[in-house]
């Protein structure tokens, strides 16, 4: 659609402003998980399609295993939320191995360690994915990275950290549709209004 040389072209600015990224084609947009999209038109719907019997990370190809189906969503609108592009709570076993909520056991030797070095408190944490899209990988990256960022009120840098140490950048569909996911203080998912929708996946 950029520069397209028709009457529905649009300019980068124009694209960067209104996408919304509905076609994700991310393996972990399945039953089960929590999608948060942004809507920027005025009395939009909802549509689906695409729908993939299964598909590795990537769709490498261009193509997978296309099925025909039927879909049942629960939608809950929330007025007045400033958000560029979606946010998915994958189901507990799509989440890179990093990135999952933490055990009993984990937190207990977690809280020995902080005694030990006089930390009184460990904040607590849970997982998030926020997608980002562009023409190619890198710039997806960058794109997902900058969302993150200004959605958590984090630099850029942090949530770099944050995604290499407690998760990953995943590729939901080349050639520039990622997913940057991460372990997010519970706290700063509750400031923008997402904290219940990470306990009510994750059972925090």
């Amino acid at each position: 659609m950029v520069g397209a040389p028709h009457a529905y072209a649009i300019t980068a600015e124009q694209l960067a402003e209104h996408k919304t990224d509905g076609h994700m084609d991310i393996d972990a947009v399945r039953a089960g998980a929590i999608l948060i999209c942004p809507v920027k038109v005025k009395g939009a719907g909802i549509y689906m399609g695409d729908m993939h019997a299964g598909q590795g990370d990537g769709e490498i190809a261009g193509h997978t295993m296309d099925v025909a189906g039927s879909v049942t969503l629960q939608v809950e609108v929330v007025k007045n939320y400033p958000l560029d592009g979606p946010v998915l709570f994958p189901l507990e076993e799509d989440l890179p191995p990093l990135a999952r909520p933490f055990t009993p056991a984990e937190k207990a030797k977690g809280q020995r360690l902080a005694r030990k070095w006089g930390v009184s408190e460990i904040e607590p944490m849970a997982p998030v994915s926020v997608i980002g899209t562009a023409a190619n990988m890198n710039a997806a990256i960058d794109n997902g990275l900058e969302r993150a960022a200004t959605l958590l009120a984090m630099t850029v840098a942090e949530v770099r950290n944050r995604a290499t140490v407690n998760g990953a950048i995943e590729i939901g569909r080349a050639p520039g549709v990622i997913q940057v996911t991460f372990l997010a203080p519970l706290s700063r998912l509750d400031d923008v209004g997402l904290g219940d929708y990470a306990r009510e996946q994750y059972n925090l």
